[in-house]
Order: C-alpha cells, then sequence, then structure tokens
C-alpha cells in the first residue's frame, strides 16, 4: 500500500510520542524520509521482541517491511521498491548472507544503518546512516560491534 509521505512522518511522531508516554527514550538519527535503506535491529527476547516487532515499522517515516536476511527474493523486491528494510541481526547471521546483501544495498545505492533496543537503560539507539563500502566484512564487524555494546549494558 502506498502512503503520502506527510502520512508516514505523522505516524512517526505519534508513534515516538507514544513510545515516550510508556517511558522509552531514543538516541541518536531518525532516519531520514523518503529513502531507500536497510535498518539492522538487535534480537530480543520475549514481551520485549513483540513490543520492538509492533513499533518498530512505525519508527520509519517511509513504508518498512520485516524481512528474514534468509529471503533474498523478498530483499530484491523490497530494494526495487525503494522501501525500508528492517532486518533482525543475531550473532548467529549468516556472515554469507549479509556479505550479499551489503554487496546488495552498495550496488542498488541503499543506505544502512542499525537501530537498538536497550532494555536495561530502556532506550531506542539509532545509529546514523552510512552506505556499504566495498570491504563488507569491516562493514560486518562494524555492525556487529554496534549491537554487542548494548548485550554488555
Amino acid at each position: 500500500m502506498k502512503y503520502p509521505k506527510p502520512f508516514l512522518i505523522f505516524r512517526r511522531r505519534v508513534a515516538k510520542a507514544i513510545l515516550r508516554i510508556m517511558g522509552w527514550k531514543f538516541r541518536g538519527q531518525d532516519p531520514p524520509t523518503g529513502r531507500s535503506q536497510i535498518i539492522f535491529i538487535n534480537e530480543l527476547d520475549g514481551a520485549l521482541e513483540s513490543t520492538q516487532r509492533k513499533w518498530m515499522r512505525n519508527l520509519t517515516a517511509s513504508v518498512s517491511y520485516f524481512i528474514d536476511l534468509e529471503d533474498q527474493e523478498g530483499i530484491e523486491s523490497k530494494i526495487n521498491q525503494h522501501a525500508t528494510i528492517l532486518i533482525k541481526l543475531s550473532e548467529v547471521s549468516d556472515d554469507v548472507k549479509l556479505v550479499w546483501l551489503l554487496k546488495k544495498a552498495r550496488e542498488c545505492k541503499v543506505k544502512i544503518s542499525a537501530c537498538a533496543w536497550d532494555s536495561t537503560h530502556k532506550a531506542i539507539k539509532f545509529h546514523s546512516q552510512f552506505n556499504p563500502s566495498p570491504y563488507t566484512e569491516r562493514d560486518i564487524n562494524y555492525l556487529k560491534r554496534f549491537f554487542i555494546y548494548f548485550k554488555k549494558v
């Protein structure tokens, strides 16, 4: 379904306001509007996982979809539709699939970002966007280090 940009921006503002009322704090830069992007999200357990899944799609100012890293056809389809792709990054994520995804993102000029839900401090941290580099292993290590920090907290 195609939504007008003002609606998506309004939806993001309302979602952030509701989450703030629920006690969540926001850190970092919001994903920009109208740009195709891939946002990696940390893996959570229990009730917090359902909260993350329910609200994450509303925290982007573009149409966004949760897609499994294994679903290459779905990822390509959504990149071609200029949608935001939300992918859960876990410790056991297949590096071969991540390499493929980052190469595809570089080829299609899609920006990468990360979003960590920190349950200890009840904070949602958006990492600033970056363009995938030709050195995909370095990008993967960079993303994994970002999420390791929130596991230690």
